[in-house]
């Protein structure tokens, strides 16, 4: 799912996810009327706590990875700049050897 704001989801659904995307952007946010809006959608309690649970594990979990360089990005920007040395260093020993050569 690209968005669940345009998926093919009940209404319900959607209101879920959107409660889950407050608590994982902002959770101080969250009011009791969005829970009440919630139980009145049919949610119960607990699904209501799994997807607090969920959404703000997931938040946490996302910080430690950037935090630690995890994610990839990292990664890659220390693959890519290795590769430069590299080259940066193969180049200098091919300018030593030709000035040798001279």
């Amino acid at each position: 799912m690209v968005d669940y704001r345009t998926a093919p989801v009940d209404p319900e659904m959607k209101q879920l996810l959107a409660f889950a995307e407050q608590v994982a952007r902002n959770a101080g946010q969250v009011t009791s009327d969005d829970i009440e809006s919630l139980r009145a959608a049919g949610f119960s309690d607990r699904a209501i706590l799994d997807a607090a649970h969920v959404a703000g594990f997931f938040a946490y979990m996302n910080r430690v990875v950037q935090a630690l360089g995890a994610d990839g990005k990292a990664r890659a920007a220390m693959a890519e700049e290795k590769m430069l040395a590299e080259e940066h260093e193969s180049r200098t020993q091919i300018a030593s050897t030709a000035r040798l050569a001279l």
